[in-house]
């Protein structure tokens, strides 16, 4: 059985991404955050992204494949900015890759689709409508760094997904509790992305590295869509009371700062190495709802399946 190690538990995409691979592979996971227990990985938390740190751990894990699910990874629509000015995510980001390579593993990097804004719509791995925020550019520092070795595969995307309860609260489980009692409050219609959720990036990047691809690649949702839509669709799946879309105003000028802008992925690129299709911002959330249900939640925080979960599962 081959070994992966995820680093980057703390995070959306690195808890699920996790969490999926372990019934296929032999999962390590990493986090320098609170320690969180997932369902069939083997999980620790390391406090320093030092040269001995990531030698420490590529040795005593010995792993095929790493998956660095850095600060990048985080959704664009939610992260805090301020968690690019901690530590030095460019430094962590050349020990981990460079340790990979040292150990002959294959290296996968999970990025973030704020580096483009508009007015450009669908954007190409090669495009050139960068976002010129600091954040933006700290984000494509780290790709040029890890894309200097070989192995390397660099994925941009923007995940969504349920959040190990161990980290509290996460994004999509605030939005719906938010729904649910009324206190939902208005979100940006402007800015548009292509959000997907983190199981569907999870099979997507495993075949990824199954066709043993390197390179940048955009892995996206099949729909462009503004927070605020987001949170409508994601109402109507789970049945709640949809917010009503208030009266969009004209902008006079163009969104500035980070994911403010148009960062839509166009993902032609993924689709024609794997063959495959993108999913439906439907079908993804359909899939969210039912992990509630199926046992995947219990999974993700390493609980027992109940009863009616193992009748709906089977």
């Amino acid at each position: 059985m081959e070994t992966v190690l995820v680093i980057g538990l703390d995070t959306v995409a690195g808890a699920n991404i996790a969490t999926c691979l372990s019934s296929r592979y032999r999962v390590v996971g990493l986090t320098s955050a609170t320690p969180v227990s997932l369902q069939g990985c083997e999980t620790h938390t390391y406090q320093e992204d030092d040269v001995e740190t990531t030698q420490h751990w590529m040795s005593v894990v010995r792993p095929d494949w790493v998956v660095y699910c850095g600060v990048a990874a985080n959704s664009s629509w939610s992260v805090d900015p301020a968690k690019f000015s901690t530590k030095d995510p460019v430094l962590a980001a050349r020990n981990w890759v460079s340790a990979a390579e040292l150990h002959s593993a294959r290296f996968t990097h999970i990025s973030s689709d704020a580096v483009f804004t508009g007015p450009w719509m669908f954007h190409e791995e090669d495009c050139q409508g960068m976002c010129e925020s600091p954040e933006a550019e700290l984000v494509r520092a780290i790709e040029r760094e890890v894309s200097l070795c070989n192995n390397t595969l660099i994925i941009r995307t923007n995940v969504f997904g349920w959040t190990p309860a161990a980290y509290g609260t996460g994004q999509v489980e605030q939005l719906v509790q938010s729904l649910q009692d009324g206190s939902y409050s208005d979100l940006d219609c402007y800015r548009h992305g292509t959000p997907l959720l983190a199981t569907d990036l999870a099979a997507i990047i495993e075949h990824a590295y199954q066709e043993r691809l390197t390179g940048t690649f955009h892995v996206a949702g099949g729909e462009r869509i503004s927070p605020l839509e987001f949170v409508q669709r994601l109402a109507k799946q789970f049945e709640l009371t949809v917010p009503l879309l208030p009266r969009a105003t004209v902008m006079n000028e163009r969104a500035t700062g980070f994911a403010n802008g148009e960062t839509s992925l166009h993902t032609r690129k993924i689709r024609r190495a794997l063959s495959i299709s993108m999913p439906m911002l439907d079908d993804g959330l359909q899939r969210l709802f039912d992990q509630q249900t199926n046992g995947y939640l219990n999974r993700l925080n390493n609980e027992p399946v109940r009863y009616y979960e193992q009748e709906i599962a089977a």
